[in-house]
């Protein structure tokens, strides 16, 4: 009998939308959702029905506390989603959207590498889908850039799996990987690209840039999620994640301060944060495991509701820029107040998901040999209100053109609001989620020291970037495009593989031409001997040149049978 992995009733569900009127559309992903949710709720923990194919144990099913809350993140993201979905009509992007949840959730879930490469590969195809089905401009280009990026990760995993059945007897089931074993390397080359780690970053901010609406949510739930839960499934205390991880929310907080496009700038935020998860694995504790479990938990509906707001945004207006978001205040009011809760909620401001797992987070980190990490991620937050709350708000409050109020579709804001309550819900009454963690713990992150901490990074930088802008000092907001490893890999990496090319081609070209003149000039002298040894009555029988040369063939023989 086989077993029914939740992610398969996504998968099921994406077929049937591609057939579905618009109306059923929004309950389909919803419906398909909610029972992925029931059939991994209603089941123990454990694998179950383990069948071989070709020799190699698949596990279909296997649930324990770890899947279970990334499981959790991902089936109600879906929910939200497919309610945000239901003011505009592109069955190829719904059916890629719940094509890369399906993917996605059935990779958690799978209790084989084989199993789990095939559906994070197949999360990685309908990504690409989900970019493709855009209509924004450049997102067919973007779309093939992912390609590439996916095609690399699925060679490397490809190469590991192989490595890692041939050293292991066939043994494919999921456990701890070791780093020093080069079929295992490959693998966590592999998930250092899904997860967007340095120099492999561009794909994530590249892809939700061109993204539309409903698509950037989508990327932001399934996408980075998947690269995080696996790195802990496989890869727990390995001390590369640590600097892995720091240089992640490095770079990620960089480009999330600088850029104009908040959408983009959202993606870089996110990318910091899962930073913050990859540096948790590295350092493999207990509760630093089950703080960064915790912490991409509270990232996904944090970024997955301020992906949204800023889709209602972009559905108005073409565009999410700082530097147009002027008189934003009076035209979408109530976009624009989720806007900056969603800001509040990605800076961790108290009550909020984020700060109950960043509070867990900072606990695991405060030891002596990691205090240095401690800091680097206690840095995060006050950045990230700068970004997502102070300037989007100053920026909407400037003046600009009169407009009458034009809100975003209803179902929009709706999404946007119920993905926001989880923010709110999962901050104040943190008591659940601390529940489903795979290590069991009781917390109070609403205590007075970790308030007060909070309080005094996010009001310290809050107030001195208020006094600055009031001065009239903050830079203006200019439509900029930032500059990043990406404009090496398609500029002059680009023109130097173009040029290697070419110089290949020529070089094979004159190989081939040299070869054929060779065999040209080789057959015209074999022609001509046969020509002469086909003549034996002619006066010039005796060929002297045939002789000669079969004479000295003869002696070098000799000569080496003597030898």
């Amino acid at each position: 009998m086989l077993t029914l992995n939740p992610g398969f009733v996504l998968i099921a569900a994406a077929m049937v939308l591609l057939a579905a009127p618009r109306g059923l559309r929004v309950p389909t992903m919803a419906g398909a959702a909610v029972i992925a949710l029931w059939l991994m709720l209603a089941r123990e923990f454990g694998a179950a029905d383990t069948v071989a194919q070709m020799g190699l144990p698949v596990v279909l099913l296997n649930l324990d506390p770890l899947n279970r809350i990334f499981g959790i993140a991902m089936l109600i993201a879906t929910v939200l989603i497919a309610l945000y979905s239901g003011s505009r009509r592109n069955r190829f992007e719904d059916s890629a959207i719940l094509l890369l949840a399906g993917g996605a959730v059935s990779a958690l879930f799978v209790g084989d590498l084989v199993s789990f490469v095939a559906a994070a590969e197949l999360a990685a195809l309908a990504m690409a889908g989900v970019v493709f089905a855009s209509s924004a401009d450049g997102a067919g280009a973007s779309g093939v850039r992912m390609l590439v990026w996916f095609g690399l990760e699925g060679l490397l995993f490809l190469v590991g799996a192989a490595l890692h059945l041939s050293s292991e007897r066939g043994n494919s089931v999921l456990t701890r990987l070791d780093v020093t074993q080069i079929g295992d390397a490959f693998v966590l080359a592999a998930l250092l690209i899904r997860v967007g780690a340095p120099l492999a970053h561009v794909w994530f901010k590249d892809a939700v840039r061109h993204a539309s609406s409903v698509g950037a949510p989508a990327l932001s739930a399934f996408s980075i999620t998947l690269g995080v839960y696996a790195l802990a499934r496989l890869f727990p205390a390995e001390p590369i994640l640590i600097y892995a991880g720091v240089a992640m929310a490095a770079i990620g907080l960089v480009y999330a301060v600088a850029e104009d496009d908040l959408r983009a700038a959202a993606a870089a935020g996110m990318s910091a944060l899962a930073g913050v998860c990859v540096a948790l694995i590295g350092v493999g504790s207990p509760l630093a495991l089950a703080a960064a479990a915790a912490h991409a938990f509270a990232a996904t509906f944090t970024f997955v509701a301020l992906q949204m707001a800023l889709g209602a945004i972009v559905e108005r207006r073409g565009g999410a820029r700082l530097s147009a978001m002027a008189g934003l205040t009076r035209t979408m009011p109530v976009t624009m107040a989720l806007v900056v809760f969603c800001g509040l909620a990605a800076a961790a401001a108290p009550g909020t998901a984020l700060f109950a797992t960043l509070a867990v987070a900072l606990d695991a980190l405060a030891r002596p040999e990691t205090s240095w990490i401690w800091l680097a991620v206690l840095a995060i937050a006050p950045a990230l209100l700068v970004t997502f709350a102070l300037r989007p708000a100053f920026a909407a409050a400037a003046e600009g053109t009169v407009r009458k109020i034009h809100e975003a579709p209803f179902s929009m804001l709706l999404g946007a609001a119920v993905a926001s309550f989880f923010c709110i819900s999962t901050g104040v009454a943190p008591g659940w989620l601390y529940g489903f963690l795979p290590s069991e713990m009781s917390y109070q992150p609403l205590s007075l020291s970790h308030l007060a901490l909070q309080f005094e990074a996010l009001g310290a930088v809050g107030i001195a970037y208020a006094i600055v802008w009031a001065l009239g000092l903050t830079p203006r907001e200019r439509a900029l495009r930032l500059w990043d490893v990406d404009a090496f890999y398609r500029g002059p990496l680009a023109s130097l593989a173009r040029w290697v090319g070419i110089i290949m081609l020529r070089l094979y070209g004159s190989a081939q031409e040299g070869v054929a003149r060779l065999q040209s000039a080789g057959g015209g002298v074999i022609s001509a001997l046969v020509r002469r040894l086909d003549r034996p009555y002619a006066p010039n029988a005796f060929a002297w040149g045939p002789f000669a040369l079969v004479s000295v063939a003869l002696l070098v023989v000799l000569l080496f049978r003597g030898v």
